[in-house]
């Protein structure tokens, strides 16, 4: 990485990606936290309603940071130099990114949908909705899981090459394969239960949500490692 611009573009978009995930993030939970359940959709569609304007900002800021993922991979292509794995780690990224946007798209539409339609329906037609909903909430899981999917490959690509090279600290390049497996445990955990597994959902929740963490860690130290760097890779 010869020229400093690079350096810099690394480092503002790896730190933008960890600061709008962890707003994002913080938010949506926020507002999340003692929402009804659906057994009175009634209930549940009234508190959605509610929380809609914060739900909406949270999918912007979620979209924003999933979009970083694009100029993370190019800068992380130029930094480890031309090649196949190279190469692969920015198709991941990209891949992910766009995947990402997907879903927040499809969670803001459905969501949107309840927000705007549900109030004042008779309990068959809220039935009615709540089972259309059910369908955007196969849809979303399924994205969910690319996201995973691609985003795990692009941090295992980013861990195996910078340990091949030793262009990055070790520490660091054994991070990024550590959020890949948190993110694979946490997709092979979710993938079964779609096949009908006796497994528990919260654990594989729980798995991806330790991935998340992980991640703001790994992308404040990406952001500063390649903010550093100023010399050309091996």
């Amino acid at each position: 990485m010869t020229d400093p611009t690079w350096a810099r573009t690394g480092r503002a978009f790896a730190w933008s990606y960890g600061g709008l995930a962890i707003v994002a993030g913080v938010l949506v939970t926020v507002v999340s936290i003692g929402i009804p359940s659906t057994d009175n959709l009634a209930v549940h569609y009234a508190y959605i309603r509610q929380i809609w304007p914060e739900l909406y900002v949270s999918f912007l800021l979620f979209m924003a940071a999933f979009l970083c993922l694009v100029p993370i991979g190019l800068v992380l292509r130029e930094f480890f130099g031309r090649g196949i794995r190279s190469e692969l780690l920015y198709a991941s990224f990209l891949a992910a990114a766009i995947v990402g946007v997907l879903w927040m798209l499809a969670q803001a539409g459905s969501a949107q949908v309840v927000s705007r339609d549900s109030a004042g329906l008779s309990p068959q037609e809220l039935d009615i909705l709540g089972r259309s909903s059910g369908i955007w909430s196969g849809v979303i899981n399924w994205l969910q899981r690319g996201f995973l999917l691609f985003a795990s490959l692009g941090t295992y690509w980013t861990g195996r090459i910078a340990l091949q090279q030793r262009s990055l600290p070790a520490g660091l390049g054994w991070l990024s394969l550590v959020l890949a497996v948190f993110y694979w445990l946490g997709l092979a955990n979710l993938v079964l239960l779609d096949l009908g597994a006796s497994l528990s959902g919260e654990l594989g929740s729980i798995l991806i949500a330790l991935g998340s963490l992980v991640a703001l860690v790994w992308a404040a130290w990406l952001g500063w490692v390649i903010g550093r760097s100023r010399q050309p890779s091996p």
